[in-house]
């Protein structure tokens, strides 16, 4: 056993009586400092424990990568962050405001870590449930530490699904695993005008970036995409999503390759506006990124492209009811060697 696991199990326990009562918890703080994608698949469980829980407080320790897609969420009450390193000193202001808040209830959503085991010793609610995670670390998961009350064991089934296995352990087995993503009305106003000249038409978007350029598209794929979809496709406009740094390569792309009913998206200050957008296309073709995830609050018939890897699939794949799964042939992390010819036929039979 190394030093880590020694000290992570001497510090991690805590006895708790059989006085269990979910139905009296005032103050819950859900612990997810995840990404965007992760954080859309989590509003689902925020709603039902609103719905189950509606005088309950309910909190949320996030991180910088995700704590701005709480800002319409209506059953949040507050977002603590989690610094990096240089700003320590604001991750300690959070973490004694959250202890001052003296919460009924801790779900951790997060596999075991050192560092959050720490901060869940100190914030020191009553009740503290987990999950076992996917990964272990240090040779231990959450289950084999005393800090926990209850523990979910892990299963490989959509992260949304997985997530919302938490109100088990709360004598909750009733609820809606419908995704949504609220936005904010001022997002849906920039989407709107930004949409109303090509009113007529029918939009199909589609998004190049992921979080690696494993997983995102080249240029030769955005090209061939789009002059697939416009082979027999009149009345049909592609609106083009990248990232802003990308924005204006991707504008000369389109212009070089002549790919007249292709729109590149601009003008959107926030991840809301870009996904007020995408909540107007018809259909949307996106690689596997916080997009499909998107798509699938807003029910957005999709076409996803995956690495061919079951696992990743199973907990990352789109819940939009129209929906088709596009991989490689060769197993991997990459979706290098994916079809165009399926990506487009697949978008154009959703269309239709």
């Amino acid at each position: 056993m190394n030093i880590k696991a020694f000290l992570i199990q001497l510090l991690a326990r805590k006895k708790y009586c059989d006085n269990f009562k979910p139905e009296t918890f005032k103050k819950i703080l859900i612990v997810r400092p995840a990404k965007i994608g992760d954080t859309i698949c989590m509003i689902p469980l925020i709603r039902e424990l609103k719905k189950a829980f509606p005088s309950a407080r309910i909190d949320i320790y996030a991180s910088t990568y995700n704590n701005f897609i709480f800002k319409y969420v209506s059953q949040i009450g507050q977002v603590y962050t989690g610094y990096r390193t240089r700003h320590i000193f604001r991750t300690i202001i959070d973490l004694f405001r959250m202890r001052a808040n003296k919460y009924d209830l801790i779900i951790n959503t997060m596999d075991i870590r050192f560092s959050t085991t720490v901060k869940l010793i100190f914030i020191n609610a009553n009740w503290l449930i987990g999950s076992t995670g996917g990964t272990s670390r240090y040779g231990l998961d959450n289950a084999d530490l005393e800090l926990y009350y209850k523990v979910n064991p892990w299963t490989e089934i959509h992260t949304t699904d997985r997530l919302l296995e938490f109100l088990s352990l709360l004598g909750i087995n009733n609820y809606d695993n419908t995704m949504e993503f609220p936005i904010g009305d001022t997002s849906i106003k920039f989407a709107r005008p930004f949409l109303k000249p090509y009113e007529n038409y029918k939009f199909i978007g589609l998004n190049a970036d992921a979080t690696s350029d494993a997983r995102s598209l080249t240029d030769s794929d955005i090209i061939n995409i789009c002059r697939g979809l416009k082979k027999d496709q009149v009345n049909v406009k592609i609106l083009l999503f990248c990232t802003r740094e990308r924005q204006n390569h991707m504008k000369q792309l389109v212009n070089n390759a002549h790919l007249i009913d292709v729109l590149v998206e601009q003008g959107s200050k926030s991840i809301f506006d870009a996904a007020a957008l995408a909540s107007f296309m018809h259909v949307i073709i996106s690689p596997d990124t916080s997009f499909v995830h998107i798509a699938s609050a807003f029910n957005i018939p999709t076409v996803a492209i995956f690495p061919n890897y079951s696992c990743h699939i199973n907990l990352w794949s789109p819940r939009s009811r129209k929906q088709v799964i596009i991989k490689p042939d060769e197993p991997g992390n990459t979706i290098r060697g994916f079809s165009i010819e399926k990506t487009v036929s697949s978008a154009i039979q959703l269309l239709s």
